[in-house]
């Protein structure tokens, strides 16, 4: 995979220039085409990209699950955009096998997950993944991919239809198959991933209606709910968003819902209202609450989160009351640190996010990077040895090429919106 990206010089090497990290540009540049090879492996020649082991391999046991799909499209989206590689072709094959298996024909809208004969898997509609699934298409229209507005038009419909819930301004969570029977549980991951989704759109597009539910959101989920729990986030709430904070007491683990305090949604949301910030105008009064929220979020992540039992890496969950539940270091929760300790050290120009940023950046560099076989272990223990009790195998590259992604570009309110500004300035020759 030949490469011909690079940064003009004085664009975007403050990373160098400080002299306080190693983790900039060549090192951020060489993990990331690391990681698209890894995620080569994916492929599968019946549609989309599979599920990985520990090697690179799709694991033919597992469904393909429409999420990976959606995040595979955005990583080898994003990479052909800004010119890491010539990934036009595995962009399309994303594309399509969301414009076709995973399209429900019948119903409307995305299956969670299809078995290798295309049938579906489970007899859901989650929010989770249609978000991905419009985080995907912006990212491939963007990028020219046959196909990709007419999946932003499909998945925009769906959300607008039956996501969006008007009277709360925050996104339902789980319909049926055949969208006639709404679940009563709301759930704050889906509601950050389409913040993520939104702002996306909004960079790509300029409409305003995305930008305002996404800030709509993240008033709601940060502003009051989070702030009101000293930015202890909770994670999951009735019909009429009420906190349950007692939900999956005993199965706290859970990959997409668990107990608790997910520590790396504390990083992931403070990133995200700080880019999200970025679409209004500077000082803006709606927005004055952002930078004390993403601090408040930020610290509590770190407290309760990093290093807690004496060894290095962040726990997956806590308690109420601060103690850790879960103690398995998840790779993600890595990546969502040294983004939002970049993005807030970019915000305030305190030196201590990027010391920060550095530590953590060598845990990933010690014990997350897997140099046998390639990518980042997705589950270490607090001995920093491969576990598999939450996460087998190395799914997906997205949250660790993202976190090498971020530095290297403009930062603008989502990434997509900074690859186009990269492309637009002329610094990318394929």
């Amino acid at each position: 995979m030949k490469s011909n990206f690079s940064i003009s010089p004085n664009a975007n090497n403050e990373l160098e220039q400080t002299g306080q990290t190693k983790f900039s540009e060549s090192f951020l540049l060489h993990e990331a085409k690391a990681l698209l090879d890894f995620a080569h492996g994916s492929f599968m020649d019946i549609g989309g990209f599979g599920y990985m082991d520990s090697r690179g391999r799709v694991d033919r046991s597992k469904s393909r699950e429409s999420y990976i799909q959606s995040r595979m499209v955005q990583v080898f989206g994003l990479s052909h955009i800004i010119g890491i590689a010539n990934f036009e072709r595995l962009t399309e094959h994303g594309i399509k096998v969301l414009n076709s298996q995973f399209l429900d024909k019948a119903n409307g809208g995305f299956f969670n997950s299809i078995d290798l004969l295309g049938n579906p898997v489970r007899q859901e509609k989650l929010a989770y993944d249609h978000m991905f699934v419009l985080l995907a298409a912006t990212t491939a229209n963007v990028a020219g991919i046959p196909g990709a507005k007419d999946l932003v038009k499909k998945s925009e419909s769906i959300i607008k239809r039956f996501f969006w819930d008007s009277d709360f301004e925050m996104m339902n969570d789980s319909w049926d198959l055949n969208f006639t029977e709404l679940d009563e549980y709301r759930g704050i991951n889906s509601n950050m991933h389409a913040v993520e989704a939104l702002t996306a759109a909004f960079d790509a597009t300029g409409i305003l209606l995305y930008r305002d539910w996404a800030y709509a959101i993240c008033k709601r989920a940060i502003d009051s709910i989070a702030r009101r729990n000293n930015w202890f986030l909770p994670e999951h709430f009735d019909s009429h968003w009420q906190e349950d904070k007692e939900f999956n007491l005993k199965s706290p683990a859970d990959q997409f819902r668990p107990y608790g305090v997910t520590i790396g949604h504390l990083f992931e949301w403070a990133r995200l209202i700080l880019q999200i910030r970025m679409t209004f105008r500077e000082g803006d009064r709606e927005t004055q609450w952002i930078l004390e929220a993403a601090k408040g979020l930020y610290q509590a992540a770190k407290k309760f989160g990093w290093a807690v039992d004496n060894s290095p890496g962040f726990i997956y969950t806590i308690d109420w009351n601060g103690n850790p539940v879960v103690r398995s270091r998840m790779q993600w929760v890595s990546a969502e640190a040294v983004m939002a300790a970049y993005v807030l050290w970019k915000a305030t120009g305190d030196l201590v996010y990027l010391k920060d940023y550095n530590t953590w950046w060598s845990y990933i560099e010690d014990f997350v990077i897997d140099r046998e076989f390639g990518s980042w272990h997705h589950e270490l223990n607090s001995k920093q040895e491969v576990i598999t009790d939450s996460w087998p195998g190395k799914p997906d590259i997205y949250h660790a090429f993202n976190a090498c992604l971020l530095p290297l570009l403009p930062l603008e309110a989502s990434f997509i919106g900074a690859a186009i500004k990269q492309r637009d300035r002329g610094r990318v020759n394929l």
